[in-house]
């Protein structure tokens, strides 16, 4: 029985660095090949068998396999396929590599051989339409279905990129390997959030029996499998870090999931700018001439727009990004996170996933890293082999509490923001501060856009992954405008014209705000306590489509009041709104008609289970305890009642116009204490667009985790798990949601809560997902709470 190879003895064997890379390329031209898609009839091209040598290992296995059912040319290409078993099956140094790639990139541009396009929606999509089961294997004839007119699919394995512009070579190493294993279609359980692979099937060819036969053989050999493995597992990790607090795998999800084609352009066009040729050097390699960007990009599709942005290395891919981002040209709003819907897995050692927000773009892993992550950057800013680098350091956290430096560190670290003190020490030094951008990935052009040092801090630590100070308060201009109104109003109890004048210019303001923060109340409400959330839009809000959806509920049977369909709304018609919602949600009753049926509950709970499931109606508001029912009713009815006896409407009309008859003192006041009453009451409840984040997390012995969200204005909720409701579709608590505070479940001490998305290229290319077939409706953006 011959020796087995163990891995040192394979790397003293093959110790040249050039034979090293040139097997390397060849495991991976493998790997891409034996994951293709091919039809039934495909036969391996002369030209491609040729530029095959085999070693002496290889060539006496394909002498024993080959025959006229398996001809050289398939038996040639298998041993390369296979590329070792104890020892190598094809000579590295003879294979003619160059010929490989590209033979490969003429049948992936031939379309003879297929890679699914996992990116985006398309697949998804043509899945959805064409096949008519969720089946977790397809035939080969349904692969070959989909697959017919979608584009090639973009995968990555070290510099070799797939795509429509047949193979590739990127200036950036990643390891994104292709798969027959495709994420295609959602389930009809209602509850199940998981995007489920399906197996596709290649074809039945000359090349796959010689495959399976050339391992029959193998497998009935003395010799063990060598630790080729392991062997060229260190060879890629000297391309790739496993630490990298950017890990590169995850690039390819971010950009073909979260951005638009329109936006995938611009960031080509920005590419093609901004490298300084060596973008466009590579795309004349690949036969394209770019002499304008603009009118280049005009016409290319998601995937190659996608196939030619990876060319790129990653620190241009990133500082584009956020250059991008922040300078306004990609639109993200405020309260959007960006991340693939897909449910990508983590990459690198940390799991890391990549998102965008209007800061830019940050890898992610557990709550637990931002700590590891701040101290890690501690390390390089401050080297503490050096004497005068540790001094410096032990100067600065001075004050702290500790018996030791480390302790002092820790507690400085530890014991208050993270992002305070993590500030003081960046901005120590111009050194420190260019060595913390570097850390984080902000890029010179990134640079650029982040003008003052309170924007570059924020935009540091944002990237370590500490969100920092929370969203401004939406009532604060709503509160000056009103104190200052009320301060006017009570100088005197005749007015002048220029008392009458300040009065008019500042109750402008002042009112303008009551209806857009009315707007809001009635809209968030309406749109939380009537929507079926967990069988349709997921536990969501859109302010878009809560207009429509708000104009269709206060239009059943109200023939004396109009809704515009833009939004315009006056506040007459608001204010009957609070009474005609009052009403429709006292009027709704628990009955067949209202009662989710059993087939819509999770398949995991229609059996004994420790879990409660909280929405058994399609109406949230059925679902809440009945004395939060009772105050909810009671509180819209009241803001009704409040804004007609102050007059709000009336008062507002009078002022905005120059009347003759001027407001009295107690009429001005009356309006403003009703705006000021109704909107604190509103607030206090939960019923503003008021975001609240994950403040505080606590464990104990037991496991038992207790959880603070908190908004800029101080209002907080406690919530403790785990948790004995099943929650599936509530947002999970590290994201930024609206929390109805007064909106309690029955027999819980759970309340209602929405994560945002605003409208946006990343919201309308993935609006209506998940789809299901066979259920009533749909629920898009829903996620597990935590």
């Amino acid at each position: 029985m011959t020796n087995k190879l163990t891995r040192e003895i394979i790397q003293d064997t093959y110790s040249n660095p050039e034979t090293q890379e040139r097997i390397l390329r060849i495991d991976i031209l493998s790997e891409l090949l034996g994951s293709c898609i091919i039809s039934d009839s495909y036969e391996v091209p002369p030209r491609l068998a040729a530029a095959i040598k085999p070693s002496p290992a290889g060539a006496g296995l394909i002498n024993r396999i080959q025959s006229n059912a398996n001809p050289r040319n398939e038996c040639t290409l298998a041993a390369f396929l296979q590329v070792y078993w104890n020892e190598l099956l094809v000579d590295p140094d003879e294979t003619n590599i160059e010929t490989i790639e590209k033979v490969i990139s003429d049948e992936i541009k031939r379309e003879r051989i297929l890679f699914p396009y996992i990116y985006g929606r398309e697949l998804y999509e043509k899945a959805f339409n064409d096949l008519k089961d969720n089946n977790d294997t397809l035939t080969h004839k349904d692969t070959m279905t989909l697959l017919a007119g979608a584009p090639q699919g973009v995968f990555q394995l070290h510099d070799y990129v797939t795509g429509p512009y047949g193979l590739a070579r990127s200036r950036g190493i990643r390891y994104c390997p292709p798969s027959t294993w495709v994420p295609l279609h959602h389930c009809s359980d209602l509850s199940c959030m998981r995007l489920h692979n399906v197996l596709l099937e290649t074809g039945a060819s000359k090349i796959s029996k010689v495959r399976t036969k050339m391992r029959e053989v193998l497998s009935r050999q003395e010799s063990a499998e060598g630790e080729w493995s392991e062997f060229l597992r260190d060879l890629v990790s000297n391309s790739i870090n496993p630490f990298s607090w950017r890990h590169p795998a995850g690039i390819p999800s971010l950009l073909g999931d979260v951005f638009s084609v329109a936006e995938m352009r611009l960031i080509l066009h920005d590419l093609l700018n901004s490298t300084q040729g060596k973008l466009r050097e590579s795309l004349s390699e690949l036969g394209q001439e770019v002499k304008e960007a603009e009118k280049f990009t005009e016409g290319v599709s998601e995937a190659q727009s996608l196939q030619l942005i990876l060319l790129c290395q990653d620190e241009e891919i990133i500082d584009s990004l956020d250059s991008l981002i922040l300078s306004g040209a990609i639109l993200i709003p405020p309260a959007e996170v960006r991340k693939s819907p897909r449910r990508a897995r983590g990459t690198g050692y940390f799991d890391l996933i990549p998102e965008c927000a209007s800061r830019g773009v940050r890898f992610l892993g557990g709550s637990s890293q931002a700590l590891l992550r701040s101290r890690h950057l501690i390390s390089n800013l401050f080297d503490l082999g050096n004497p005068v680098q540790r001094e410096r350091l032990e100067w600065l956290i001075r004050g702290t509490d500790g018996s030791s430096f480390q302790e002092q560190l820790d507690q400085f670290v530890c014991g208050g923001p993270l992002d305070d003190a993590l500030g003081s020490l960046i901005f120590d030094s111009g050194t420190n501060l260019e060595r913390a951008g570097a850390f984080v990935g902000i890029g010179p052009r990134a640079r650029q856009r982040l003008s003052n040092e309170e924007s570059l801090r924020r935009a540091i630590t944002w990237r370590l992954g500490i969100d920092g100070p929370p969203e401004s308060d939406v009532l604060v201009d709503f509160r000056q405008y009103g104190a200052r109104l009320r301060e006017l109003a009570m100088r005197t109890h005749t007015y002048a014209s220029a008392d009458q004048a300040d009065i008019r210019a500042v109750a402008s303001n002042f009112f303008v705000k009551v209806e857009g923060l009315l707007q809001e109340y009635l809209k968030l409400a309406t749109w939380a306590l009537l929507r079926d959330h967990y069988a349709t839009s997921g536990f969501v809000y859109s302010p878009d489509e809560a207009v429509a959806f708000t104009v269709q509920q206060m239009s059943q049977d109200q023939a004396d009041v109009q809704f515009a369909s833009d939004g315009k709304w006056t506040l007459f018609p608001m204010i009957r709104g609070f009474d005609i919602l009052a009403n429709r949600l006292s009027s709704l009753q628990t009955d067949g008609a209202t009662r989710r049926t059993q087939t819509d509950y999770p398949k995991i709970l229609r059996s004994a289970s420790p879990y409660t499931f909280l929405f058994k109606h399609v109406h949230p508001y059925l679902d809440l305890d009945p004395s939060a029912r009772s105050r909810i009713v009671a509180m819209l009815s009241a803001a009704a009642q409040k804004l007609r006896s102050g007059k709000v409407d009336e008062i507002r009309n009078v002022l905005q116009h120059t009347n003759p008859k001027f407001p009295t003192q107690d009429d001005v006041l009356g309006a403003i204490n009703a705006a000021e009453t109704v909107l604190a009451e509103a607030e206090e409840a939960g019923f503003l667009p008021v975001v609240s984040r994950l403040r505080e997390s606590q464990t104990d012995g037991y496991g038992r985790r207790t959880l603070t969200l908190g908004t800029a204005n101080g209002k907080t909720l406690r919530l403790v798990r785990p948790s004995s409701y099943y929650l599936t579709g509530l947002p999970v608590l590290s994201e930024a949601q609206y929390v109805l505070r007064s909106a309690i479940y029955e027999n819980s001490s759970e309340v209602l809560r929405l994560s945002i998305r605003e409208n946006s290229e990343y919201t309308r290319r993935w609006s209506e997902y998940p789809k299901r077939r066979g259920v009533r409706g749909n629920s898009e953006n829903s996620h597990r709470d935590d």
